[in-house]
């Protein structure tokens, strides 16, 4: 299991700084279109479109960076409280959830992406499948990091605290 995570986690850094590059693209494509339309009264035709794509594609890739680092929003006030078999079991059900949701997300994901298929970006006329076909991605990382997290939830080492952990094989 350790093997499996420490390749996830590489491929999920390639992920990572791909998004960083897509970050950076957007920042001088906005930029450069802010001065182009107000310093030359011209802008980009592709200006907005294209950062919105990178906006969404940063959005998705970040909700599967959410579930990695376990930095999602949770109540921890009364699990703490509770006694340690009850923690466990919630801490199995959120995983379950998540592995869930992955799931949810994966099938409608490519659903969407099949149906963006036939319509295009209208400055771009780029197939607007570009905007649906990170959310199956999102849900293949969130599927694999949730289910690293409930093996070890189950086998009682504690995955969720941080994602530099060692895993037993």
């Amino acid at each position: 299991m350790k093997k499996f995570k420490e390749g996830l986690d590489r491929v999920f850094d390639l992920v990572l700084y791909f998004c960083m590059i897509l970050v950076i693209a957007m920042v001088v494509i906005v930029f450069s279109n802010v001065v182009l339309r107000y310093g030359f009264k011209s802008g980009l035709k592709w200006g907005e479109e294209i950062p919105l794509v990178i906006v969404i594609w940063f959005t998705f890739i970040a909700m599967a960076l959410g579930v990695k680092e376990n930095l999602h929003i949770s109540i921890t006030l009364l699990p703490k409280n509770l006694p340690s078999v009850v923690e466990r079991f919630l801490r199995i059900f959120k995983y379950i959830c998540e592995i869930i949701l992955g799931v949810i997300l994966f099938y409608f994901g490519l659903k969407l992406a099949q149906n963006g298929l036939r319509s295009f970006l209208p400055a771009t006329h780029i197939t607007n499948a570009v905007n649906y076909i990170v959310i199956p991605i999102n849900a293949i990382f969130i599927i694999l990091y949730a289910f690293i997290y409930l093996y070890g939830a189950i086998t009682d080492s504690d995955l969720s605290k941080t994602s530099e952990v060692e895993l037993d094989d």
